[in-house]
């Protein structure tokens, strides 16, 4: 009796033990359904967030797509519209062109800009661009302002410092720039610092106007300094630039690579593998090289990356027109092969983002890029590609003999370190302490001179 007392009372536990077990799958798999579904919605929601967001938040912080408000910047209208910039605006190569038309894109969007530079500089230059030295001026109470321009828009001539610009941006902000044919650069660098000026009302007028007009980044240089002052043309100057040039002449890059320069690399870069791989890594860091020889291609493919508007390619044409001779380097090969080895880089430059303009056009679409082109030309009223620089023949006479006899010819960094304070002084009720940095960072970067 007690046996088959025994079996039921094992096989009441048993049935009881099978039924736990059962609940407990039941509820693992009421479980795991509900955390998939989850999972799923957070997935939908980040998928609505920008980028940047979904790099610093888990999955676990996202409950729905309405938080992606409070963390963009942007507002609803903005979502699909506008992006932060920089442009990095080198020199003497269409850059005041493309200028016109970022400016009009950050008033249509108003955006905010960077309004800390010295004047026609940013962050430092010639230096690398620096943090510390995006300042704002004094306000009315004295306060200083400097260290705030996290801006949403960068387009002054400045020294690309690509690290920099990726932290210091929104992540969906493009970087975009512009280059030219490194003779024709090379030859409206020239004309613009130096060949185009005449200085017939004498020596202390003209102090005035380079004082004035040019501020504090050494507009003759180093074009004085190597000509001597003497009123040479730009094959000329060509000719005593590739015997004469080095790195203690003030500004000597405007005549070394300038374009590789401003972009952030080194000039006397020689080996052709280290070329490739730097270029390669700009290439990877900057979203369009527009190039001046194809500038309406150029503008087409800037359109499309900046989600710009038909009327933000319209531009101010009023710029006055630069009358100067043009020389053909290829009649004169000898100083065309001297050329080709004292701008290697800036040619390597050419070459390579030039080729990666047409590939980006191919992908653009041809049919498409020369439908959009004949509505650009259109809208300017014209129906010629943009040009930039005039063939005129005008030759100016100018003679700096004067001027550069009046210069010292020996000088330390310290002396050129105050004359460059001074000036930064002057052009604003700026920080004296950072005045003297910014002052002491430029010249450490070749951009002090003793005028």
């Amino acid at each position: 009796m007690s046996n088959v007392i025994n079996w039921r009372y094992l096989n009441g536990r048993l049935k009881k033990t099978k039924a736990l077990i059962a609940l407990i799958f039941a509820l693992y798999a009421i479980a795991f359904y509900y955390n998939q579904s989850l999972l799923t919605t957070n997935r939908i929601a980040a998928a609505d967030l920008p980028l940047k967001i979904v790099s610093n938040i888990s999955q676990k912080e996202i409950s729905s797509a309405s938080m992606a408000q409070q963390y963009d910047d942007r507002q609803p209208e903005q979502c699909l519209t506008w992006r932060p910039f920089v442009f990095v605006k080198t020199h003497k190569t269409g850059s005041t062109t493309v200028k016109s038309i970022a400016v009009r894109y950050i008033k249509r969007n108003s955006l905010q800009q960077e309004l800390c530079y010295v004047n026609p500089f940013l962050g430092g230059y010639p230096g690398s661009m620096q943090q510390r030295f995006l300042f704002r001026l004094k306000n009315a109470t004295g306060t200083d302002k400097k260290n705030e321009c996290m801006k949403t828009a960068i387009y002054r001539h400045s020294r690309l410092n690509l690290t920099l610009v990726k932290n210091m941006m929104p992540k969906r902000a493009r970087v975009f720039t512009i280059i030219r044919q490194p003779w024709a650069q090379f030859q409206s660098s020239f004309n613009f610092y130096y060949g185009k000026h005449m200085p017939g009302e004498g020596l202390s007028e003209l102090k005035v106007k380079v004082e004035k007009q040019l501020q504090a980044n050494c507009f003759l240089y180093p074009y004085l300094h190597i000509a001597e002052g003497r009123n040479i043309d730009v094959l000329e100057y060509s000719d005593l630039a590739f015997e004469n040039l080095h790195q203690n002449i003030p500004y000597f890059f405007r005549s070394k690579n300038p374009q590789a320069y401003d972009l952030g690399l080194d000039p006397y870069l020689e080996d052709e593998e280290e070329m490739k791989k730097n270029i390669a890594i700009l290439d990877s860091g900057i979203d369009l090289v527009m190039i001046n020889e194809h500038m309406d291609e150029s503008l087409i493919m800037l359109k499309n990356v900046m989600n710009m508007t038909w009327e933000d390619m319209l531009f101010d044409e009023n710029k006055k027109v630069k009358n100067y001779r043009h020389y053909n380097l290829d009649d004169y090969p000898e100083r065309c092969a001297k050329f080709e080895k004292m701008f290697k880089l800036d040619i390597f430059l050419y070459r390579h983002f030039n080729a990666t303009l047409w590939r980006k056009v191919d992908e653009y679409g041809r049919e498409r890029m020369d439908d959009d082109i004949t509505k650009l030309r259109k809208l300017r009223g014209v129906t010629t590609s943009l040009q930039n620089d005039s063939n005129g023949i005008i030759k100016r006479k100018f003679d700096f003999k004067d001027l550069f006899n009046s210069i010292p010819k020996t000088y330390n960094d310290t002396y050129l370190v105050n004359i460059l304070y001074r000036k930064l002084l002057k052009l604003e009720n700026r920080d004296k302490v950072l005045s003297y940095d910014l002052a002491r960072y430029m010249v450490d970067n070749h951009g002090g001179c003793p005028i």
